[in-house]
C-alpha cells in the first residue's frame, strides 16, 4: 500500500511537497510541489502511482504467497504501461497546451512518480453543479470545447503515430485555465496509448461510476469510451443531476431536461450502450454537433470471436483492394474471407524476415483499413509501407494477449505494401479478410 508523504518532504533533492491534492484518484496520490531547482521555484503536480492490493484485485481468497505473486505480475504490467503512457503524454504535451506537460518520471523510496505542469484555474465542477441546469446553447458550447481537446489527443497524426484514450473524463478532470480561459484535461492516470482507431482490449480497468462507458467493465476500451463520458458530462449540465449519484440517469435523463429533439438525439448517440453505435471518435461527434444533426450509426463490422487462433485487426476505408503479389485473385474490402498459407515457397533466403507474404493495395483517399487474420499455426507479425517509402513499419501489438494481435492504421492516398510474416519462420495456414471505413 502506498505511503502518503508528509508536507515538507523532499524528493530527488528537488521536489518539496507543499500540499496533498488527492488520495482518492484511480491513479494514486497527487501532490502539489515546489521545484527547488527551477530559477522561479515553479509549482508542479507530482503523481505517485498506486500499487495494487489483494482487495483491489479481489484476490483475498488466495494464499498469501499467491496473492503476492499476482500483485507482482500486475504491478510489472502496470509499470510497463505506465512507461508507455508517460512517453505518449510527454510527446503530446510538447506541442499541445491543453494537456499538462510532463517534466520527469522517476523512482524513489520504492515508489513510482512523475512530475507534470500545475494548471492554475478551476475545474468544471464550478460550472456544472447539482441542481443547476444549463441552457442548451451553453451545453453545446461546453461540449464543443471538450471535444476539440479530445479530438487532438485522439489524432494519431498529431503525435507521430500515438493516440490516447483517457478513460476517466469527468468534470473534476477538466480545468479551465486562468491564463487564457481554455480547457485542459488532466489526470491521465488511466490512459491507454494506442496506435489504431477502434476496438481495444485493455489490461487495467478504471473509471468513475456514472461516467465510465459500459464496455470498459467488460475489458474493452476504444475512442468511443471517452465519447460516452463526455456525453454524460453534457447530460449532467443540462439536467443538473450528477451521474455519479444517479445510476439510472443515462436511461431517463430526457424526463429531467428541456432539450430540442435534435440535441437529444445527439446526446443519446454519445451515450449509446452499444459502443459500435456511438460516435466512434471526437471528430465524428464534433462534425455532427457543428452541423446540428446526428448521422446514422456507422456500419462497422466487429472482429469475430475466436476460441483458438489469432486475430489481427488493422483499420481503413472505401476504395481499397488488397491484391496478393503475382496473383489474379484479389481480396476485396468487403469482409469476405480468403485462404492464405506460409510455406517454404515463401522463404526469402536473403531476407532477414525469412518467410513472409506481401499484399498490395491502393488507397484513393485518406481512410481507415481493417484487416483480420486468423491462424491456428503461427503468430503473425504485421508490417506496412507506402511504395515510395524505403522501409516497412511494424504495427504495434496492442492486444496484450498471446495469439491475439490487434492494430488499426490510417492510410493516405497512394500505393501500399502489406507484409505478413510469422514468428520464428513458422509455416502454416491463415485466413485473411478486409473491410473499409470512411473517415467522417
Amino acid at each position: 500500500m502506498n505511503n502518503i508523504l508528509p508536507i515538507g518532504a523532499i524528493l530527488r533533492d528537488r521536489y518539496q511537497i507543499i500540499d496533498i491534492l488527492s488520495t482518492k484518484t484511480g491513479f494514486g496520490i497527487t501532490y502539489k510541489v515546489k521545484d527547488r531547482n527551477h530559477p522561479n521555484q515553479r509549482i508542479l503536480v507530482l503523481k505517485q502511482l498506486k500499487k495494487p492490493t489483494p482487495a483491489s484485485l479481489k484476490i483475498e481468497y488466495l494464499p498469501i504467497a499467491e496473492q503476492q505473486e499476482k500483485i507482482n505480475q500486475v504491478w510489472a504490467n502496470y509499470l510497463r504501461l505506465f512507461t508507455k503512457e508517460t512517453q505518449a503524454l510527454a510527446k503530446l504535451g510538447e506541442t499541445y497546451h491543453q494537456i499538462p506537460t510532463i517534466h520527469e518520471r522517476f523512482t524513489e523510496l520504492g515508489e513510482e512518480f512523475y512530475a507534470q505542469e500545475y494548471i492554475e484555474g478551476h475545474s468544471l465542477t464550478a460550472e456544472i453543479q447539482r441542481g443547476k441546469k444549463l441552457a442548451e446553447d451553453k451545453v453545446k458550447s461546453l461540449l464543443t470545447e471538450i471535444l476539440e481537446v479530445v479530438e487532438y489527443i485522439q489524432n494519431i497524426k498529431n503525435n507521430k503515430g500515438y493516440a490516447v484514450i483517457h478513460r476517466d473524463i469527468k468534470p473534476e478532470n477538466i480545468i479551465r485555465k486562468n491564463e487564457d480561459d481554455k480547457l485542459v484535461i488532466i489526470d491521465f492516470g488511466l490512459v491507454k496509448e494506442i496506435t489504431f482507431i477502434g476496438r481495444k482490449i485493455c489490461s487495467i480497468l478504471g473509471g468513475t461510476p456514472g461516467y465510465i462507458a459500459p464496455e470498459i467493465v467488460l475489458g474493452l476500451v476504444s475512442f468511443a469510451s471517452d465519447i460516452y463520458s463526455i456525453g454524460m458530462i453534457g447530460i449532467f449540465a443540462i439536467t443538473g443531476e450528477d451521474p455519479s449519484f444517479t445510476p439510472t440517469l443515462s436511461k431517463n435523463w430526457q424526463t429531467k431536461a428541456n432539450v430540442s429533439p435534435e440535441f437529444a438525439d445527439f446526446l443519446n448517440k454519445m451515450i449509446c450502450e452499444d459502443y459500435t453505435k456511438r460516435f466512434q471518435n471526437a471528430q465524428e461527434a464534433l462534425t455532427a454537433l457543428t452541423a446540428n444533426k446526428t448521422p446514422p450509426p456507422p456500419k462497422i463490422k466487429l472482429p469475430i470471436k475466436l476460441i483458438t487462433g489469432f486475430v489481427l485487426a488493422v483499420v481503413v476505408v472505401m476504395g481499397i483492394m488488397l491484391i496478393p503479389k503475382n496473383t489474379d485473385n484479389p481480396l476485396i474490402g468487403d469482409g469476405q474471407e480468403k485462404q492464405g498459407q506460409l510455406t517454404t515457397a515463401d522463404q526469402k533466403e536473403l531476407a532477414s524476415d525469412k518467410i513472409f507474404e506481401v499484399y498490395e493495395f491502393t488507397s484513393q483517399k485518406k481512410q481507415y483499413l481493417t484487416v483480420e487474420i486468423v491462424s491456428n499455426d503461427f503468430n503473425p507479425i504485421f508490417t506496412i509501407r507506402k511504395l515510395d517509402d524505403q522501409n516497412f513499419m511494424t504495427v504495434t501489438d496492442v492486444a496484450n494477449k498471446d495469439n491475439n494481435f490487434t492494430a488499426t492504421i490510417m492510410v493516405e492516398k497512394g500505393e501500399y505494401e502489406l507484409k505478413i510474416k510469422s514468428e520464428n519462420a513458422a509455416l502454416g495456414d491463415y485466413v485473411i479478410k478486409a473491410w473499409i471505413t470512411d473517415i467522417k
